[in-house]
């Protein structure tokens, strides 16, 4: 039976299966919704325009590219395209566990010391 999900919400991508099972996580869908898609235009516009992105495709870029992911706060998971540079984007994804995927709730650009107390989740080292 295929989920039911509001008109409101966008599919970006996959959390898959083999990642999924390395962080001991449920493989599913990742959405967002039309509100938090909003909360990063109006948060963080300015800075996406200058790389060429508009909101909704820094977030496909992201949720299709990370190359890591850290515990975030609670349940939540931080997907980041790591480069080595001073500065990475990060997304954070909570799981709606009534209706079974990842919603994005915010994505942005970070400096990488914002994520030296996280727990890196994947790769596992």
């Amino acid at each position: 039976m295929k989920q039911k999900l509001p008109n409101n919400y966008t599919k970006v991508g996959r959390l898959s299966l083999p990642v999924a099972k390395t962080i001991r996580r449920k493989a599913a869908d990742i959405y967002i919704d039309d509100n938090h898609l909003r909360h990063i235009f109006m948060r963080h516009d300015k800075e996406l325009r200058a790389l060429g992105f508009d909101a909704l495709t820094f977030v496909k870029l992201v949720v299709n590219n990370y190359n890591r992911i850290y515990k975030g706060a609670s349940t939540s998971l931080l997907l980041v395209i790591y480069n080595g540079k001073p500065k990475v984007t990060a997304i954070e994804l909570n799981l709606v566990l009534k209706q079974g995927f990842y919603e994005v709730k915010t994505a942005t650009i970070v400096r990488k010391t914002f994520l030296k107390e996280e727990k890196l989740l994947w790769p596992v080292k």
